[in-house]
C-alpha cells in the first residue's frame, strides 16, 4: 500500500495506491481534478474506486464529483456533512488567529470557480468501515471543524486526518477554524485512542508520526519536545 500525496489547489488529495484498487482521501479545490488523472496515469492505472471527504469544505471536496465523472468512482462522506454537499456549502464556523482571512478568500474563490452540487454515495458514520468498497479502514466521526468530519485510518495504522490537525510550524490541533471548538479536543483525544503510526493532515504531504500525535497537548506539541 502506497500513499501518493497531490497538490490540487488550496488542498492535497492522498491516492491509496493498492493492488486491488486506488482510493482517494479528499479531492482538493474545484477544477483540480487533471492533477489527480495526471497521477493516475504516471502509476500506469485506471481503477480509481472510491473518493472518501474528510469533510465538506471548498478545499477538501470541490473537484470530487469531476473525477466521479471522469473516473465512475463513489464519493463517501460522514453522514452529518453529506448536506453540505449537496447543497454546495462549505462551513467555515467561526474564526482564531489568522483564521479570519479564510472565509474572505473563500467567498473570492467560490466567485471566480465556485463549488458544484455533488451528490455523495456512500454516507457513513462513526466505527463503519470501507471494507465493502474494497479498503480496509475505519471511520472516525471526529468533529469540531465541521459537525461531520471524520478521520479515516487504515489497517496498516495509517491515518488521514483531515483539517483535525496540522502540521506547521509543527504538529498541533485545529485552531483556525470550527464550527465548534469544544468538540475538537475530544476528537484529538478520539484519533490518538486508535494508536496511527502516520499521520496525514490535510494540507501537508509528509505525514506526521505517530509519537508527534501522542506529544499534542492543548492544540501544539510543546515546544521543547
Amino acid at each position: 500500500m502506497l500513499v501518493h500525496p497531490v497538490v490540487c489547489g488550496y488542498g492535497i488529495a492522498f491516492l491509496i495506491e493498492t493492488p486491488q484498487a486506488l482510493f482517494l482521501v479528499d479531492s482538493g479545490s474545484p477544477g483540480q481534478q487533471q492533477r489527480v488523472i495526471s497521477k493516475m496515469n504516471e502509476l500506469g492505472r485506471k481503477d480509481l474506486k472510491l473518493i472518501w471527504i474528510t469533510h465538506a469544505h471548498y478545499d477538501h471536496y470541490g473537484s470530487a464529483a469531476a473525477l466521479r465523472n471522469l473516473t465512475g468512482a463513489r464519493i463517501g462522506i460522514h453522514l452529518i456533512d453529506a448536506d453540505y454537499m449537496v447543497l454546495a456549502r462549505s462551513p467555515l464556523g467561526t474564526t482564531r488567529r489568522y483564521g479570519f482571512i479564510y472565509p474572505h478568500l473563500q467567498r473570492i474563490l467560490n466567485q471566480t470557480n465556485p463549488l458544484s452540487t455533488t451528490l455523495p454515495d456512500v454516507l457513513l458514520s462513526d466505527g463503519e468501515t470501507l471494507e465493502k468498497y474494497g479498503l480496509n479502514a475505519s471511520i472516525l466521526h471526529t468533529p469540531g471543524h465541521t459537525p461531520g468530519h471524520s478521520c479515516l485510518v487504515l489497517e496498516d495504522g495509517t491515518a488521514f486526518a483531515g483539517d483535525l490537525l496540522g502540521a506547521f510550524p509543527r504538529p498541533g490541533l485545529q485552531s483556525l477554524l470550527a464550527t465548534d471548538w469544544g468538540q475538537l479536543a475530544g476528537s484529538l483525544e478520539y484519533l490518538k485512542s486508535t494508536a496511527p503510526k502516520w499521520i496525514y493532515t490535510g494540507h501537508s504531504r509528509q505525514p506526521i508520526p505517530g509519537s508527534a500525535l501522542q506529544k499534542i497537548k492543548n492544540g501544539a506539541m510543546p515546544m521543547n519536545k
